[in-house]
């Protein structure tokens, strides 16, 4: 069976975001064995100079950490064994104006590292190392933003950074149009609860790299 990372930062229980998550647990029991991340609980590390040397050294420098250096990164390494350790990640937070909340950002900048997952090359390419990973990022809107609006960011900005660290199995259930009446809101329920439902059969499926 595959295990699978869920992310959330959820702090309205009532939101739409935690409506669609929670139909992904329901269809995932059984099929997947799930290990929660909730950011709420648990809030991701902060760089600070120590950490922030710490990562400098390691991993563009290539030198072995030890003392302060080597305490300092390893909440940052937990939630990279963390997420290298499962075969879908399944991230689920409301929108904060247009875009991913701070927190949710803070985790990205904490598992996106040189040296962990993300390699360079001699000429200075970089690659991905979580390439058999699929994500399924679930985020809920008050407005529908269409392919160009600038509002439109989370999955422009998703798309990046997981395809960084090799993720290019990416899909998107997106709940847009809450603050426009309760017909239009459950709609977008039904159609992200769609996807979610798609995903769900193939978390035992191996990655598919995006076109």
């Amino acid at each position: 069976m595959s295990k699978t990372l869920v992310v959330s930062y959820l702090p309205n229980s009532q939101s739409v975001t935690k409506k669609v998550l929670d139909r992904f647990l329901k269809e995932a029991q059984g099929k997947t064995t799930v290990i929660h991340r909730d950011l709420l609980k648990s809030a991701p590390p902060v760089f600070n100079e120590t950490s922030m040397t710490a990562y400098q050294l390691r991993g563009f420098m290539g030198q072995a950490l030890s003392g302060d250096h080597a305490e300092a990164i390893k909440p940052f390494d937990t939630l990279i064994d963390e997420i290298a350790g499962v075969q879908n990640v399944v991230f689920a937070f409301p929108t904060h104006n247009w875009s991913e909340p701070g927190v949710v950002k803070t985790y990205i900048d904490a598992i996106l590292q040189a040296g962990r997952t993300i390699m360079y090359d001699a000429q200075g390419k970089a690659s991905g190392t979580l390439k058999n990973h699929k994500a399924l990022v679930i985020f809920a809107s008050g407005g529908v933003y269409e392919e160009g609006n600038p509002r439109r960011t989370i999955q422009n900005a998703f798309t990046f950074y997981l395809n960084a660290i090799g993720i290019t199995d990416v899909t998107f259930a997106a709940a847009g149009g809450t603050l426009m009446g309760p017909e239009a809101t459950e709609k977008a329920i039904q159609t992200a609860n769609a996807i979610v439902d798609g995903f769900v059969k193939r978390v035992d499926q191996p990655a598919q790299a995006s076109a």
